[in-house]
């Protein structure tokens, strides 16, 4: 196959025949400027959208179309899965391409007009590791706010505010707590083509990372049917995406008092967590014993059914992240660490804590 003056042959010499790719939309991709060194994509929460440089645009499109010579991936388990990262700004896919972690978790980037999604192409290569393993790709996907830097966001709606729509959260500007049962919500999230889910399954990620489900614990007083509410979002959020990708994958991070719940702990396939053992009330202090202690006791279930613990700690104090990641191993989970704004990649000796993440 040969695609704009790559040819792309498989070891044996024959050449592969059409396979799909889409060679002609991805070099439109590129060439528009949606992909730099540095890709900013938005700056959560606040979604400033930057300049992208072109130099690096030609070599992610050689990189990208030498990608189209290697066989269909083969997705990895979750059991063999020793390493994680999380990144939500200036994501690079070619850093992450060449990074050791096992998964990697980044926004899916689109903006308003959905000019920074990242097209398929990038997300494959992307799943490629330098030992020539594939890792897991997740979007994050937040399913217990509005984000107001969304491409489904209404300007009108601060006027006109739907019924379903909270006020904002005051330490994340443009996030606005929502009434996550509402119908009208949930036909954002998913169930069309244009939904903020449907979006994530076209563009091939392997999974979703589901932020906010923690916001059940903010509605307990004014609804008692604030958890199963939850439960029952994520559930339909999982049968929804199994119904098109039976292997795709739901991991919620935070609200582990959902963790009681049989029903919740079947349907999804892994946990995130942060701040298990430091910054719940101060950057870098050390939570109460007993918080950490009620938290791990309900996270250890899950290790025991082999769905993997994803634990995330905030620091930049090199010395303080290698005791955390310790406990972390110690405890049976899986640690990364990263500055809190999670503008990059942090480096493996740093955020897994070893060269190659992998033990």
């Amino acid at each position: 196959m040969t695609t704009s003056g790559i040819v792309c042959q498989p070891a044996g010499g024959d050449f592969w025949p059409n396979k799909g790719y889409e060679s002609v939309s991805l070099l439109r991709w590129i060439g528009t400027g949606q992909q730099s060194a540095g890709f900013t994509g938005f700056e959560h929460p606040t979604m400033r959208i930057q300049s992208l440089r072109h130099s690096f645009r030609l070599v992610a499109a050689v990189a990208i179309l030498l990608a189209f010579c290697t066989p269909a991936r083969v997705t990895p388990q979750l059991s063999e899965v020793r390493s994680w990262a999380f990144q939500l700004q200036n994501v690079d896919p070619m850093e992450i391409k060449l990074s050791p972690y096992d998964i990697v978790v980044i926004d899916y980037g689109f903006d308003r007009r959905n000019a920074t999604a990242f097209p398929r192409e990038v997300v494959d290569l992307m799943r490629d590791k330098p030992d020539g393993k594939k890792r897991l790709i997740l979007a994050y996907f937040s399913i217990g706010e509005a984000e107001d830097y969304r491409y489904y966001w209404q300007d009108t709606w601060l006027k006109n505010r739907p019924e379903w729509l909270e006020p904002e959260n005051p330490d994340w500007p443009g996030n606005y707590l929502v009434q996550y049962w509402h119908p009208e919500w949930r036909a954002l999230l998913f169930g069309n083509p244009n939904a903020y889910l449907d979006r994530i399954l076209a563009a091939g990620f392997d999974g979703v990372y589901l932020d906010g489900a923690d916001k059940f614990e903010q509605w307990k007083r004014r609804r008692p049917s604030a958890a199963p509410d939850m439960v029952d979002l994520v559930g339909a959020i999982a049968s929804y995406a199994r119904a098109q990708r039976n292997d795709f994958l739901i991991i919620p991070q935070n609200g582990d008092g959902l963790l009681g719940n049989p029903r919740f702990v079947q349907m999804i396939d892994g946990f995130g967590r942060e701040d298990l053992l430091y910054s719940e009330n101060q950057s870098d202090a050390r939570n109460s014993p007993q918080s950490i202690a009620d938290s791990v006791r309900r996270l250890r279930p899950l290790v025991a059914a082999g769905k993997p613990v994803l634990v995330v700690e905030y620091t930049t104090q090199p010395e303080l992240a290698a005791s955390m990641l310790r406990e972390i191993r110690t405890l049976g989970f899986i640690g990364y660490i990263a500055d809190r704004e999670l503008k990059s990649l942090s480096p493996p000796a740093f955020g897994c804590g070893q060269p190659d993440c992998s033990q």
